[in-house]
Parts: structure tokens; sequence; C-alpha cells
């Protein structure tokens, strides 16, 4: 059942959700989340009952579901496109209890093909041992500029100093060094490290992919076809 909190949430891991769906999305969305689930097209966040209409906020798609939803975009820009949190799918359906917005979801759902998962559910093995093993070193950042924070002037160009507040905002917390895998530092093979982590048994030595958890991994060797489990 449920909690009293239930549906009050904002982006939630994939994993979390899948677990308990009901205590995250409310009943008329979540055989439309289902369905998305089932080609490997996770969710980030979909609509409360305090929405004026029904949307589902999606994650990562491949190059061929990405090509489809900029077309979608262009030629039914009433469904695909911005939703709250990122970018998604919407119908005009006022949320209700017993207002049932997944059959409406569906035909759009599935214009949409099956697909593995895509990069927020794995790291490579370069970033594994990076961030998670300390085998790492700090370079220069070329995206980093010293940029001051630009001063008002009232006698000066109003819209030059919006243009230069806004560059600034995007660019100003751009760290100075980054982090990036150092071979050197290595103490151990990978394989030592990986049965140490966290991720042991989640490595798929095929693509040198090593998923965040157990849903992301058997999701893709479904899509794989190397193991067979539970449909959604």
């Amino acid at each position: 059942m449920p909690s009293r909190q239930a549906y009050q949430y904002s982006a939630v891991d994939m994993n979390y959700v899948y677990q308990t769906p009901e205590e995250f999305i409310i009943p008329e969305n979540l055989e439309a989340c289902k369905l998305l689930w089932s080609k490997n097209i996770f969710t980030v966040m979909c609509n409360n009952y305090d929405n004026e209409d029904s949307w589902i906020t999606i994650s990562t798609l491949d190059e061929s579901n990405q090509k489809l939803f900029d077309e979608l975009c262009e030629s039914h820009p009433e469904n695909f496109g911005q939703t709250w949190g990122g970018v998604g799918i919407t119908i005009p359906i006022h949320p209700a209890k017993g207002r049932d917005a997944s059959a409406a979801f569906k035909p759009l759902i599935e214009l949409f093909s099956y697909q593995d998962v895509q990069k927020d559910g794995y790291m490579s093995k370069e970033e594994f041992l990076n961030y998670y093993c300390g085998c790492y070193k700090m370079v220069p950042n070329p995206l980093y500029e010293d940029l001051p924070e630009p001063v008002y002037d009232e006698d000066g160009d109003k819209q030059e100093y919006i243009k230069q507040y806004a560059y600034y905002c995007d660019h100003h917390l751009i760290p100075k060094t980054v982090r990036v895998f150092d071979e050197t530092k290595m103490e151990k093979s990978f394989d030592e490290y990986l049965a140490e982590s966290l991720f042991a048994g989640l490595y798929d030595a095929d693509n040198d992919r090593v998923y965040y958890n157990d849903f992301y991994y058997q999701a893709h060797l479904k899509y794989k076809g190397k193991q067979q489990v539970p449909n959604i």
C-alpha cells in the first residue's frame, strides 16, 4: 500500500521506483510507465494529481529513439517535448483518480523501439577506476574560465549586462581542474578492484561496462538475450 507521502517525491533513482512503483507513480499513469520500462526507456518523473496535464519525463534514449523523439517534437509538439524536469510525453488529460491516462499514453509510447540500457545505467571501466578506486590525476579543465562577476552599470547597455550575467551564471562554477583516469595509480588489477567493490557481478566484459545496480544490469542482459528475466 502507498504511504501517506506517496507521489510526493522529486526525481528518484529508477532502481527504487521499480521496486515499489505504487509509492511513486499514481495508478492512472502506472501502466504507461511500465510500458516504457519494458522498452528500457526509463522514467525520471511523472505528474501528480495537482498538475494540469498528464505527463511523463523520460531518461536517455538511444540514437534511433532520440532521432524519432526529435522528429515528434517538431510534428507533435503538443505531445512531445519539454516536461517537468526534462523532456518527455504529455497528454491533455487532467489528472484525477480513476481517470485512465495510460490508455492515452500507450499509442505514443508504442512508437518507440526496445533499446539497450543507456549511459545513465552504467559507467565505463575507466570511469569506475577513476571515481571509485582512486586511480586518477587532476588536469586543467579546458572548459574553465576565470570569470569576474559582471557589474551592472545603470548608464551601460542593459541587454549586454543581462547576456554577460547569464553567461557568468552558466559558467562560473565550472571547476578549474578535472580528474581523469591514470593507469599508473592502479595498485591492483581491474578484476581485483571490481571484486572488492559494490559493483562486483555487474560488469559486462563484452562492452567494458560496469552497471550501477542489478536493475540496470538485468535489463541489459535481457536486451542482449543472454539471460531470461521476468517481464516488467
